[in-house]
């Protein structure tokens, strides 16, 4: 099957499942699995490394994408933390995609040279996070060596598989926000697309073993307006940019406002195998490994977070905002989707 076909079929699969979400139970059918907050980076915007305790027994994890599947469920992403710490990645992503899920998996990218062969036949989409195109990057992310791991391993699993979707994630904040520029045209050289978004805020979810404190990088408005005006126009001028112009337009507008359906589309599933809620993380929706997925889906607790979380727009993440706008089925976001599906 040709990439491109291979890749429009899998963009009508997301939109029947959007469909039949909007039209007959409100059910998600992705799963956003932050599997690990184990990580030996120390990034400073990081919320999520920290101690977590987190679900050793891989039957169980994959007994639970068992369930998902057999709830419709068409895709997984896994980030953390870092994600290739678990021994047993590959294991589990070997299963998603035997059991016909779309696998991605979200990485610094430092670990993707000792293991691009496993990448490249395990996964349907790969994002790496790089903020500075530079060794800049390292000293962002305190790990010498950083920037130029990721790169190698990008080449790596492209030549590996060149069917594999590569792109870039780019978290704008007081750090790096005069790179824009130059990260746009350094994925133009690389052949590679990107992603900007800026930075939620909140305090760190997990405790930190090395005691560090969560600082609030966000840009100022004025400022934050000024950066995705120019990541606005450098999209309008057909600049390889995921973001949908709506998205950008809100931080350029300096008002983020949308209706959340993201607990329509997806649910999150932590390291210990709770499923977060987002309006009150202390008391989780349920747990996939110690209760039926089915009846979590199906919950009361369920549907009314999705009735309340309509009303919420406090996340600024891409997948959060994007989801939820394709959810509503505003245009110019479904046209984008599509050219990202294809691209």
């Amino acid at each position: 099957m040709s990439k491109l076909i291979r890749r429009t079929r899998l963009f009508l699969r997301a939109t029947r499942s959007i469909i039949r979400s909007r039209l007959i139970d409100n059910r998600p059918f992705f799963v956003s699995h932050l599997i690990t907050t184990r990580c030996f980076a120390r990034c400073p915007t990081c919320l999520w490394r920290g101690d977590s305790p987190e679900e050793r027994e891989t039957a169980k994890i994959i007994d639970f994408y068992s369930q998902a599947r057999e709830e419709g469920f068409i895709g997984t992403a896994f980030w953390g933390g870092e994600p290739l710490l678990r021994e047993d990645s590959f294991e589990i992503l070997r299963t998603c995609r035997r059991l016909g899920l779309v696998t991605g998996l979200v990485t610094n990218g430092f670990l993707i040279p000792k293991y691009y062969r496993e990448l490249s036949s395990n996964l349907d989409f790969l994002m790496v996070s790089i903020d500075i195109p530079s060794r800049r990057h390292d000293e962002l992310r305190g790990v010498d060596g950083l920037f130029e791991k990721a790169i190698q391993g990008i080449n790596l699993v492209r030549e590996e598989n060149p069917e594999l979707k590569v792109f870039i994630n780019s978290l704008i904040s007081e750090l790096n926000y005069t790179w824009v520029e130059e990260m746009v045209k350094f994925c133009e050289e690389m052949d590679l697309t990107v992603a900007f978004e800026s930075v939620n805020r909140g305090e760190p979810e997990s405790p930190r073993s090395d005691g560090s404190k969560w600082v609030d990088l966000r840009l100022p408005r004025e400022r934050e307006r000024e950066v995705f005006r120019k990541i606005r126009e450098l999209k309008e001028g057909g600049k390889c940019i995921n973001n949908s112009l709506s998205y950008l337009r809100m931080f350029e507008e300096g008002v983020v406002r949308y209706n959340c359906n993201g607990k329509r589309v997806f649910i999150r599933v932590e390291p210990n195998g709770d499923v977060t809620n987002c309006l009150d993380r202390k008391n989780p929706l349920g747990n996939v490994y110690k209760e039926r997925l089915g009846s979590i889906i199906r919950s009361e607790k369920m549907r009314s977070l999705q009735k309340r979380a309509r009303g919420c727009s406090r996340c600024v993440d891409t997948g959060t905002i994007e989801s939820s706008l394709f959810w509503d089925f505003q245009p110019e976001v479904i046209m984008n989707t599509l050219r990202l599906f294809l691209r």
